[in-house]
């Protein structure tokens, strides 16, 4: 019998080195907390190691670009950036210490995180029609994400974890006002983002509910 279909996100810290050690500290106190709320919601594990990289398991793989996109938008929030590869495929054997890990979910978000070069986003899996369709249109979003400013990814952050909210909710939550928030989640493409995680969400759960029939 075929083992259950996962998601697994291996990224590391963009420039990590030449951030002030004071900084840095502060900032992984940060991820992990960023990584805690993801986890609650979401029903992941994770692991933060050598300092600047980390590697999460989502059991609900449909989450994983939805999951991808808060990191990287919190991170471009702090004017840090992130290298993040999603891969989805069968896990072996899940430890409680996630990196040591097995499957080959793992390795091939391993081996594609370490052969990534100028991009930011990368996406494998072991089912054809996924790997097909959004190996390819996740350069696009990379692309757009990589457009944000620092402003604009805070604001986009915001809607997606708050996406029922009206925009002058979200401009008190921001210190904004309402005509200001709309103009930077106009700049950020908010419904195309918006669309396109929820696109990718739904090929995901079909994908892989066929598979795991």
């Amino acid at each position: 019998m075929m083992t259950q279909l996962a998601a697994v996100i291996t990224g590391d810290i963009v420039g990590s080195q030449r951030v002030e050690l004071q900084k840095y500290e502060r900032f992984l106190k940060q991820l992990d907390e960023l990584l805690t709320d993801l986890a609650a919601m979401y029903r992941l594990q994770f692991d933060i190691f050598r300092g600047d990289e980390f590697q999460l398991v989502l059991h609900q793989p449909e989450h994983a670009l939805r999951v991808a996109a808060f990191i990287r938008l919190a991170l471009l929030a702090e004017q840090m950036d992130v290298r993040q590869s999603i891969a989805i495929g069968t896990i072996d054997r899940l430890r409680n210490n996630v990196k040591s890990s097995t499957g080959d979910a793992f390795v091939r978000s391993g081996h594609q995180l370490d052969n990534m070069k100028s991009e930011l986003l990368r996406f494998s899996s072991s089912q054809p029609e996924l790997e097909r369709h959004l190996s390819v249109t996740i350069m696009l979003f990379d692309a757009h994400l990589s457009s944000l400013t620092k402003t604009e990814a805070l604001v986009l952050y915001y809607y997606l974890l708050h996406p029922n909210e009206p925009h002058k909710s979200l401009a008190v939550r921001l210190g904004k006002s309402r005509a200001n928030t709309t103009k930077l989640l106009n700049a950020g493409a908010y419904n195309a983002v918006d669309a396109y995680l929820t696109y990718a969400e739904a090929l995901i759960k079909q994908q892989v509910e066929a598979a795991n029939e």
